[in-house]
């Protein structure tokens, strides 16, 4: 069995933190999409999908898929190129 380098040890520990960071992520999207669902089943007008309301979910949803994109874009493209 042959030893791994240094550069090789590094790189799979970028890896296995780049892949945490992505199940974080997702985790977050998640959560927020279903509080997001829990708010519609509030009629227009309710005090408590006002309160969610005001939480913008969908602008951070959409910031969390970005993210997303950009992280799975890197585990493409792991240098940059």
């Amino acid at each position: 069995m042959e030893r791994e380098g240094p550069e090789v040890r590094a790189g799979k520990k970028r890896r296995m933190a780049l892949a945490e960071e992505i199940r974080k992520a997702e985790l977050v999207r998640d959560r927020l999409r279903g509080v997001e669902e829990i708010a519609r089943s509030y009629p227009e007008g309710h005090e408590m999908r006002a309160r969610l309301d005001n939480l913008h979910l969908e602008r951070m949803i959409e910031t969390v898929e970005e993210e997303l994109a950009d992280l799975w874009d890197r585990t493409l493209h792991p240098r940059g190129t």
